[in-house]
């Protein structure tokens, strides 16, 4: 008699898979090609993404959390995946965005609260110059879903300014 089947965070803890294997399985052709362009951005910073629970990646340089990985399975079509940059909005932030000419692309991906936890309906906050209302109370501000090519620019930004972040803290 065979016991219960385990599930899939059971499974992945065990076997700790890579983000290409999952992506390969999960995605269409179009976002399998952004997650392993993303992913060798990342490789070639000298940083590399571990599995963190299902389907999760972090990904850290000299021990500090630079982003997270998720790709999600569906069954009613293809699957999605985003990009959580560890990044809070602060003066800082602010300021190299308006330089790079980030922040409408930064706007259009605030993380907004779903609910998920006891902070519900989430913060207000002002991010460059707008009040938003229901902003996610988690410490990550910015969330991006299926990034097409000029968001995954801006991502690609925002992981080397937090990247070198963290270096100047050392």
């Amino acid at each position: 008699m065979s016991g219960p089947v385990p599930s899939a965070y059971q499974t992945q803890k065990k076997t700790k898979p890579k983000i290409h294997a999952v992506a390969q399985q999960t995605l269409d052709e179009k976002q399998l090609e952004s997650v392993m362009d993303f992913v060798n951005f990342v490789q070639a910073l000298k940083m590399t993404p571990q599995w963190s629970s299902t389907n999760s990646w972090t990904v850290s340089y000299q021990n500090k959390r630079v982003c997270h990985i998720k790709i999600s399975n569906s069954t009613a079509g293809p699957g999605s995946w985003y990009i959580r940059p560890a990044l809070q909005y602060s003066q800082n932030l602010s300021e190299f965005c308006t330089m790079a000419h980030l922040e409408k692309i930064m706007l259009d991906n605030v993380h907004f609260c779903h609910a998920c936890g006891r902070c519900a309906p989430g913060k207000t906050a002002e991010f460059w110059g707008q009040t938003l209302y229901g902003v996610c109370c988690s410490p990550i501000d910015f969330e991006f879903h299926n990034p097409d090519a000029p968001t995954l620019k801006c991502i690609k930004a925002l992981i080397r300014y937090r990247r070198q972040e963290i270096a100047d803290l050392h």
